[in-house]
């Protein structure tokens, strides 16, 4: 049998087209990664979304509404019996010591997963979350004792609601540690109104940004 010498123009072809079937094919894999790829991230995307909660203010509460106990740290160690869902506001008879409640409602669709609560500014006392875990449709409460005497409590002074009032804040995420969003409730007061929560807003822990907002309805 006789052996085919190839010419070098055919045997360059040749070699030019395996070339080129493995360079589609190593495109082709890879089209198929980043769409794969792309496919995991949306997935990934709409399992958060499925389980991201979102602490808003209480559905409005109706005359029928079941009292809820409150627990405040020190000072004062109170436990006081208000409406479900309402802001609670009172002050020893003394004056020394001021306690004040608000609510946030998880209206998302996963449990709220704590992760810091505060008020800003800052309080001389002590400031209580209730749970740490919020169900979907379950209340979280901040209970804040403020000891009017110390120095950062100047808000609580006389017609202390020309000072700009207070905030409540809460930094939480999902249960499977997704990204933190921070709940922010403003607590004003007028010369003709009482402390009232005028605005709840909803942001974006690392950057700041707003995704919510909406006037308080309590």
């Amino acid at each position: 049998m006789e052996l085919v010498d190839w010419h070098p123009i055919w045997q360059f072809l040749v070699q030019a087209l395996v070339a080129a079937g493995t360079l589609g094919l190593a495109v082709v894999t890879t089209v198929l990664v980043l769409k794969t790829k792309g496919m995991v991230e949306v997935s990934r995307r709409a399992l958060e979304i499925g389980v991201r909660p979102l602490l808003a203010d209480p559905r409005p509460a109706g005359p029928e509404a079941p009292e809820e106990t409150l627990l405040f740290g020190a000072p004062g160690r109170i436990s006081p019996s208000v409406r479900q869902g309402s802001i609670f506001w009172n002050s020893t008879k003394d004056g020394g010591v001021s306690h004040f409640s608000v609510a946030f409602e998880n209206v998302g669709e996963g449990v709220a997963a704590i992760a810091a609560w505060r008020t800003e500014p800052e309080l001389p006392g002590d400031v209580y979350a209730s749970r740490k875990f919020v169900p979907v449709g379950s209340l979280l409460r901040i209970n804040v004792s403020v000891l009017r005497g110390l120095p950062g409590a100047e808000p609580f002074a006389d017609q202390w609601w020309a000072m700009g009032g207070i905030d409540v804040v809460v930094d939480y995420s999902d249960t499977c540690g997704g990204e933190l969003l921070t709940s922010i409730a403003a607590i004003r007061q007028y010369a003709t109104q009482g402390p009232f929560v005028q605005e709840i807003t909803v942001r974006r822990k690392s950057d700041g940004q707003l995704l919510a907002a909406g006037r308080s309805s309590y």
